[in-house]
C-alpha cells in the first residue's frame, strides 16, 4: 500500500485587499493580510471531528548536562510535542529531547518541560535545574567562537564553490557559537583551519563540538598532509577523512578512511543538540570517538607529521543547512596560525584591464586552487598570475589528475601578485572547470581579523507540514491510486517533523474540492506543535470520478508562512 499525498505551497486564506497610497503617481502591489493565529472551529455536516481527551501525562526521567553556554535536556514520554522553558525563553520540540544554547555560565536555569498534545493541552511540569560551566579543558590550539563577531579571519577560511553560505556569528540563542549557513546542497561547505594540525609524541586529536549533521545532512572531517581546502571525491593520497551521513529520520551512517571499520552504532541524531566528536591518530592506528565512545577503527598510521584540518558540512538532497560550531580544538603538538595579510580578490581568466593595488609588507604569497578536467589530458602545469607565468603543482603528492576529480593545486605568488586584484590564466588550451580559489598572503603579525554578518539561514521555528491521508472505514491507507465505493473514510493528517523547535501550531483547514468543510484549532492551553487527526468524511453524496482535499496548517506566529498538504482520492460510479 501506498500513500497517496504531496505538499504543495501555501495559498493565501483570503483575498488581499488593494491598498491605494498617495506615492507620487505610482501604487503599491496588492498586499495580502497576515495569516490568522486563532481560529474558530468549524464542521460541515459529512464530517466528524475528533475532540480534546484527558490532558497527556507528564514527562519523565528528565536528565539535564550542563556544558560550557548549554545545557542538553533528555526525557521520557510518548507525546507528539513538548513545551520546554526557561526563564523569559519557551520553545516546542517534537523530540523527548533537545539543547538550551546562549547561557550564562555559573548561573543557575531551571527548566520546566511539558508534554503537549495534537489540541494544545499541556501536562504538569517536570522540573529539572542545570549550571552551565565554562569549558577549561587544555588544548594545544581551541577556538570557543564566543566572541560576538566569528570567525576570526586570522584562524579560519570558509572554502564554498559559489555565494551560497557563511560563517558568522549565530543569531538569537547561538549568538555565542559558530554558525556556518548554507543553500550550496550537496556540495561540501568547508572550514580550514589556517592552524597546522601537528601529530606529537603521543595519541593526536582533532576535537569539534556541533550540532551538525542536521537531519538530512554530512558532517565531514578530513586531516590532509599538504595545503588543501576543498574537501572532494575521492579522499586525497596519505589523508584521513571521517565522515557522518544523517538522513532525514535522524540515523546516521559513519565512515573513516581509509580502511575503517564501524565498531558501534550511531545513536539516532537529535536535532540541534551538540555531540563532540574526536579523530584520533595513535601509534597503532585511527579512531573516529564520538562523546567519548569510540564508533569506527582504522589501522592506518600517516606518515606525515604535519596536515590541515578541514571540517565540511553538506546537504544530503539538496536543502538549506545550519550547523552550530561550539568547539574546535587540537591536542597535538603546538603550532600557531602564520600571520596573515588581507584577503585579495580573485579572478579566473577575467579582464586582464581589472585595476590592482599593491598591499603592503606582504613576504609571501600562496594561490590554492582546485581543478576538475572534462577528459583525460596531461595536467595543468603552469598558471599566469597577473601576467607572470609560474609553475602549478599539486597540493598533495599522488593526487591523481583524472575527469570529473576535484585536482587541488596550489602556485607560490610573483611579488606582482602581492595586490588586491589577482588575475588567474590557466595554461592550458583543454576545457578545465576552476571550482574554487583562494590566496594566502603572509604578512607581519596583525591583529585578529574579523567580518561580521549574518547567518544565510537564520533560526525563525517554521511550522511542520501536514500530511493528509485517505483511509478505508477500518483506518487502513487506500492502494495508491485506486478508486473506491462512496460511503464513510477516514482522513487521517499527521504534522510532525524532526527539527531543533518548531512554531506553534494554531490549527489547521479542511478543503474538499475547494470547499471549506472543517477547522480544527489545536490551542486549548497553547499552541500545540505537532500530533496525529482522524476526521470521518461521508463521501456518499460526493459525484464518481477524482476528488481533492486540501489541509492548511497554522501558525500563532504572525510571521510563520502556513503549510499545506493535498491528497486526491477517486471514487467508484
Amino acid at each position: 500500500m501506498k500513500r497517496v499525498a504531496f505538499a504543495v505551497a501555501g495559498i493565501a486564506l483570503v483575498v488581499g485587499v488593494i491598498v491605494l497610497r498617495d506615492t507620487g503617481g505610482s501604487s503599491d502591489l496588492p498586499t495580502a493580510p497576515p495569516p490568522p493565529t486563532k481560529l474558530k472551529p468549524f464542521v460541515a455536516e459529512q464530517l466528524l471531528v475528533p475532540s480534546p481527551q484527558g490532558r497527556p501525562s507528564t514527562p519523565a526521567n528528565v536528565v539535564a548536562r550542563a556544558g560550557h553556554h548549554k545545557i542538553q535536556l533528555n526525557w521520557t514520554g510518548d507525546a507528539p510535542a513538548y513545551e520546554v522553558r526557561w526563564g523569559e525563553r519557551t520553545k516546542l520540540v517534537t523530540r523527548p529531547g533537545t539543547q538550551l544554547n546562549g547561557l550564562e555560565n555559573e548561573r543557575e536555569q531551571q527548566i520546566d518541560i511539558r508534554a503537549v498534545d495534537s489540541f494544545g493541552q499541556r501536562s504538569q511540569p517536570a522540573r529539572t535545574k542545570a549550571t552551565p560551566r565554562a569549558d577549561n579543558a587544555p588544548y594545544t590550539f581551541v577556538d570557543r567562537f564566543d566572541g560576538s563577531d566569528e570567525p576570526d579571519l586570522q584562524r579560519w577560511r570558509l572554502t564554498k564553490r559559489t555565494d551560497c553560505a557563511r560563517a558568522t556569528s549565530g543569531d538569537e540563542e547561538d549568538h555565542d557559537r559558530l554558525v556556518i549557513s548554507s543553500s550550496c546542497g550537496t556540495r561540501a561547505v568547508t572550514l580550514r583551519s589556517r592552524t597546522p594540525f601537528v601529530r606529537g609524541d603521543d595519541d593526536s586529536r582533532l576535537v569539534v563540538e556541533t550540532d551538525a549533521p542536521g537531519t538530512g545532512g554530512k558532517l565531514l572531517f578530513d586531516l590532509v598532509p599538504g595545503p588543501v581546502s576543498v574537501q572532494g571525491e575521492p579522499v586525497l593520497p596519505g589523508a584521513v577523512r571521517a565522515s557522518v551521513s544523517t538522513d532525514v529520520s535522524g540515523n546516521s551512517i559513519v565512515e573513516l578512511v581509509p580502511d575503517g571499520t564501524i565498531t558501534k552504532a550511531i545513536p539516532a541524531a537529535v536535532p540541534g543538540v551538540t555531540v563532540r566528536w574526536e579523530v584520533v591518530l595513535t601509534k597503532n592506528g585511527t579512531q573516529l570517538v564520538r562523546d567519548g565512545d569510540v564508533v569506527a577503527t582504522s589501522p592506518f598510521v600517516p606518515q606525515w607529521r604535519e596536515a590541515t584540518a578541514l571540517i565540511g558540512v553538506a546537504a544530503l538532497a539538496g536543502d538549506r543547512i545550519r550547523a552550530g560550531i561550539d568547539l574546535i580544538g587540537y591536542r597535538t603538538a603546538k603550532a600557531d596560525a602564520p600571520p596573515a595579510a588581507p584577503t585579495p580578490q580573485v579572478r579566473v581568466d577575467g579582464p586582464a584591464s581589472t585595476s590592482t593595488h599593491p598591499i603592503a609588507d606582504v613576504t609571501a604569497g600562496q594561490l590554492r586552487i582546485a581543478l576538475i578536467p572534462s577528459r583525460e589530458s596531461p595536467p595543468v602545469t603552469a598558471v599566469k598570475i597577473n601576467g607572470v607565468e609560474v609553475p602549478l603543482r599539486p597540493a598533495v603528492e599522488g593526487t591523481p589528475w583524472k575527469p570529473g576529480a576535484e585536482y587541488p593545486a596550489i602556485a607560490d605568488l610573483p611579488k606582482e601578485a602581492f595586490t588586491d586584484n589577482l588575475n588567474v590564466q590557466l595554461v592550458t588550451t583543454e576545457r578545465i572547470q576552476v571550482t574554487h580559489t583562494d590566496v594566502e598572503l603572509t604578512g607581519p603579525k596583525s591583529p585578529p581579523q574579523r567580518q561580521s554578518g549574518t547567518p544565510l539561514v537564520d533560526a525563525r521555528p517554521l511550522l511542520a507540514d501536514p500530511v493528509p491521508e485517505v483511509l478505508d472505514a477500518g483506518g487502513q491507507p487506500i492502494e495508491n491510486g485506486a478508486a473506491f465505493n462512496r460511503g464513510r473514510v477516514v482522513l487521517e493528517v499527521r504534522i510532525n517533523a524532526l527539527d531543533a523547535a518548531v512554531a506553534g501550531l494554531a490549527g489547521f483547514e479542511v478543503r474538499l474540492d475547494g470547499t471549506h468543510v472543517a477547522t480544527v484549532p489545536t490551542t486549548a492551553d497553547g499552541p500545540a506543535a505537532a500530533g496525529r487527526w482522524r476526521i470521518s468524511l461521508n463521501t456518499g453524496s460526493l459525484s464518481a470520478g477524482a476528488h481533492a482535499i486540501e489541509v492548511k496548517a497554522f501558525s500563532t506566529d504572525s510571521e510563520v508562512h502556513p503549510e499545506t498538504g493535498y491528497v486526491p482520492f477517486l471514487l467508484k460510479p
